[in-house]
């Protein structure tokens, strides 16, 4: 298990580092934990937030071949492997937005 974290890890230049919501549900959600399977092969669930904006911060995601990723992009995300953080980052990357934007 490997651990990632915010500011050392990853960073995000606007403040905030989250999924965006169409990683968990193809519906407009406005709130409730989601889930939602990709072509890829991640299985991703997270809880949708909204405030003007709608966003995911803590998630869980399994791959058949990669393991699991899950944490919060804002803290620590912690996966099976590095090869499965660095197939979910380049498929799945975390959206930069600014909380001051709400």
């Amino acid at each position: 298990m490997i651990s990632k974290k915010f500011g050392e890890d990853f960073n995000s230049t606007r403040g905030a580092l989250t999924l965006d919501v169409s990683e968990v549900t193809d519906s407009d959600a406005t709130g409730g934990v989601h889930t939602k399977t990709h072509a890829d092969g991640w299985t991703i669930t997270g809880e949708v937030h909204e405030d003007y904006y709608t966003w995911v911060n803590s998630f869980s995601a399994t791959h058949p071949e990669y393991g699991t990723v899950a944490g919060d992009f804002e803290d620590e995300v912690t996966a099976t492997s590095e090869e499965g953080f660095k197939h979910f980052w380049q498929h799945h990357r975390p959206t930069e937005w600014d909380y001051s934007n709400i």
